[in-house]
């Protein structure tokens, strides 16, 4: 075993000059991101930072046989969890008093109350709170409404990107009206569902489409026309099919053999040629049976710097900020590339007296996932912050098979800083669909428990998914912070001991 030819006193000594290494780097860049009353969030950020740049893979086994914490589960309380394994090797160190440094009981204090500040103090049986998304067609639904409200919805998402103002006035006069009526029946006390509202963003999307399928397989080739106002049109004998697409300027980095991904990925291909006119892909899926590129759906340029030509925050975005400010409770930033966006949006919050208004930065891009820290370290100056995993633009951007790592990543920084994550996209979206939920997005709710919210989106069986989030959720729940006996049974290991 690697372990044996370690020595105990050599790597005790190297974990401590880790640890002087990490205070170190701390005390050298706090002073860059300075901020006010989130001493405990920065610090231990920046000290989970730092230790990521240690190869610690070697003292993980080393710990573990002398029953100490694992390290790299340490990510709330870093610099604590170090100096108390450094103290039990009798290796001595000193904390500097310049430092906020968070104990375990600090960190659960710090993100309980981030997260019941942004998100409400939801159903105190569930670990998460439920986001659902709603649509038109519910603006007058008032029983569906209600029925969400008392399956555990606590947070109601309308996306900007869709319908106008009037829309979404009907909507969260929808909401609050079943509230009330909820009220007058005897339920629903001391509850208020939140409105979220997400920001339209730079959507790159496909333009207008004749009323003849535009159909596209493997090996064919697809023109990507540079002018929103044409008219799309399927192939022919002197011209392979091309389809308008909106925001021109998201393609003046587009380079030969830069991937680009239309409807979720569900059409991906490589750039052969770059025209004034149009860029031409040749399509790599799907393979076999062609797909119907549809009106509307959105690309992702995972290759091509969208950052450098297409701010997060569009005239739209700042234009809705008027209604948002004044009707909503959290507002959501689509298509975050960096800090920058962030500064941005404070300067034009600033023109409305909204302190108490909370802020998502939503992540799903590959530029947001490597200035995510630099992301957080600005959010920390709004009052309510927190980050969403947007998991279906992420997922092309970053590739599907590196989703699940990449969305564990952020999780773990985002902890480290107390800043509160809603997990969504994908939740048990075949449920809410089809009806019927599939072995493989039941596993992924166990995996999304760990967000401080968890969002479903609209579907026809969108009351189905609640009850099986909410009964997931409390199951979780009774399972850890009680001995459930009837539950255990389910997992009773026979024919071993007597």
């Amino acid at each position: 075993m690697v372990n044996s030819l370690i020595n105990p006193q050599e790597w005790s000594k190297r974990l401590g000059r880790i640890f002087q290494q990490i205070i170190q780097e701390v005390e050298q860049v706090r002073g860059t991101f300075p901020v006010t009353g989130a001493e405990y969030n920065r610090d231990n950020l920046l000290a989970y930072l730092a230790l990521r740049k240690h190869n610690i893979s070697d003292f993980q086994h080393s710990l573990a046989d002398q029953g100490l914490a694992a390290l790299e589960q340490s990510y709330c309380h870093v610099l604590y969890t170090l100096e108390k394994i450094l103290g039990h090797l009798q290796v001595g160190v000193d904390l500097p008093a310049t430092l906020a440094i968070p104990t375990p009981s600090d960190s659960r204090r710090i993100m309980n109350n981030q997260s019941s500040e942004l998100l409400g103090k939801g159903n105190n049986q569930l670990h998460s709170t439920i986001m659902v998304t709603l649509d038109a067609k519910m603006a007058t639904n008032q029983p569906l409404i209600s029925e969400l409200l008392l399956k555990g919805m606590n947070i109601a998402r309308i996306n900007c990107a869709h319908d106008d103002h009037e829309v979404w006035k009907q909507l969260i006069e929808g909401v609050r009206l079943a509230e009330n009526r909820l009220r007058e029946t005897g339920h629903y006390h001391d509850k208020k569902c939140k409105i979220y509202m997400d920001l339209a963003g730079p959507k790159v999307r496909i333009g207008k489409l004749p009323s003849e399928d535009i159909l596209v397989k493997n090996g064919e080739s697809l023109r990507l026309l540079l002018e929103s106002d044409k008219l799309g049109h399927p192939a022919s004998t002197d011209a392979p099919a091309g389809v308008p697409v909106t925001l021109e300027k998201a393609f003046r980095n587009v380079r030969i053999n830069d991937r680009i991904f239309i409807d979720d990925g569900k059409i991906s291909g490589i750039v052969r040629y770059v025209t004034e006119e149009y860029i031409e892909i040749e399509v790599q899926s799907p393979v076999g049976k062609p797909y119907r590129i549809k009106e509307g759906k959105g690309l992702n340029l995972p290759d091509s710097l969208l950052s450098l030509n297409v701010p997060a925050l569009t005239e739209k975005d700042i234009s809705d900020l008027s209604f948002i400010t004044k009707y909503a409770d959290i507002l959501g930033v689509s298509f975050v590339h960096s800090p920058l966006d962030l500064k941005k949006l404070r300067v034009e919050l600033s023109k409305y007296e909204v302190p108490h208004l909370g802020v998502v930065a939503k992540i799903e891009t590959k530029d947001a996932v490597h200035h995510l820290a630099r992301i957080i370290l600005d959010g920390l100056h709004f009052e309510r912050f927190g980050i969403m995993i947007a998991r279906g633009d992420l997922a092309v951007e970053v590739g599907s098979e590196n989703l699940s790592f990449v969305q564990e990543e952020v999780l773990a920084i985002c902890s480290a800083a107390y800043v509160p994550v809603i997990l969504a996209t994908g939740v048990l979206e075949r449920i809410t669909k089809k009806g019927i939920p599939s072995r493989s997005e039941m596993t992924d709710v166990f995996f999304a428990r760990r967000a401080n919210c968890i969002m479903l989106n609209k579907g026809t069986y969108i009351l189905n998914a609640l009850d099986m989030l909410t009964k997931v959720l409390i199951i979780d729940e009774a399972n850890r912070l009680t001995s459930n006996e009837s539950k255990r049974n389910l997992t009773a290991q026979y024919g071993v001991l007597r």
